[in-house]
């Protein structure tokens, strides 16, 4: 009997042929995701659309507006002619363009700019002192009137000599078919200013005899162009804005040599005033020399950093032709 026992006790000490009661489950809620603050990333760097820069001489005459493909260019140099109408020499190279224009002339001064890119350079003709220089810098050259009329077109729906045009495919398959090397457009980028806030900046390039008055006015996180108190939007409709303003003067005058024309001169260095996000900065600016490219430096002597974006790059006689 002390056997049996025994062995009862060890069967219930180790649970063997005992049911064992499963627990009452326990409810659990769903642990609720914390939601994480959204992470605002850049926008993706996109490719550009071309092999390399273009450059083209764009038409400014009342007559020629509105124009075309200037609000996609990279880069736009604003320059007077002459009789205080300017002109533009716009770098394409981020963006294709099917419709440039209305092409005009060289002038000597936007030579100087052009080879500082070393890149082709399309226009239609130029006085006699810009196209000795085309000739004497061996520019990569895309001349509408004497070596590359198959690149360009006559809108028909406009009147001569505002209605000449050309496209950024174009002209790159006339450089290549010229054995041009074209070149990547390298500006250096930033992404903090700091300087004096500012108001509309306006530019008065007119005469006794022409009104013209550009102005940039900030707004939403642009500027936005106007010509004389009005938007200056393209042909299809599209406005210009841009994200760099940059602004210094060269030395003007007027002379008449076969017509009326501007001599500027571009070679040497002076101050620059720079527009980013609203803020006012200043820096210089320096060419060396006709072949060499300008350059744009902050207050500190280092390469003016510039927001990714489209820059303006205005040329006056003088600051006193400049309010902000």
């Amino acid at each position: 009997m002390k056997k049996i026992a025994a062995l009862l006790c060890l069967l219930l000490l180790f649970g063997i042929g005992c049911t064992k009661k499963d627990p009452t489950p326990v409810e659990h809620e769903e642990p609720v995701p914390v939601q994480a603050d959204p992470v605002e990333l850049p926008p993706e760097k996109k490719d550009p659309e071309l092999p390399g820069i273009v450059i083209a001489m764009i038409d400014n005459h009342n007559r020629a507006r509105p124009q075309s493909g200037l609000d996609k260019a990279d880069v736009v140099y604003e320059i007077i002619a002459e009789g205080g109408i300017t002109r533009y020499m716009a770098l394409f190279y981020s963006q294709r363009a099917e419709k440039v224009g209305p092409i005009r002339s060289a002038r000597y001064y936007f030579v100087q700019l052009a080879r500082g890119y070393d890149s082709p350079y399309a226009h239609a003709g130029g006085n006699n002192d810009a196209l000795q220089l085309i000739a004497q810098l061996k520019m990569k050259d895309l001349d509408e009137i004497y070596n590359s009329g198959e690149y360009f077109y006559r809108d028909k729906s406009r009147k001569m000599p505002h209605n000449l045009y050309t496209s950024t495919g174009k002209l790159v398959e006339g450089a290549q078919k010229k054995g041009y090397k074209l070149i990547p457009l390298e500006l250096p980028l930033g992404d903090s200013w700091s300087g004096e806030d500012h108001q509309d900046i306006k530019l008065d390039y007119g005469t006794r005899n022409f009104s013209y008055i550009v102005t940039w006015r900030y707004e939403d996180g642009k500027y936005h162009r106007l010509i004389n108190d009005k938007a200056h939007v393209m042909q299809d409709g599209t406005p210009i804005t841009a994200q760099n303003i940059l602004v210094f003067a060269a030395p003007t005058k007027e002379v008449v040599k076969e017509e009326l024309q501007s001599e500027v001169d571009l070679i040497g260095k002076g101050d620059l005033l720079y527009f980013i996000e609203g803020q006012l900065m200043e820096g210089k600016w320096e060419k060396a020399s006709e072949t060499s490219a300008i350059k744009y430096t902050d207050n500190k002597g280092q390469p003016l950093q510039l927001k990714d974006g489209k820059t303006w790059i205005q040329v006056l006689p003088s600051f006193k032709n400049l309010t902000y």
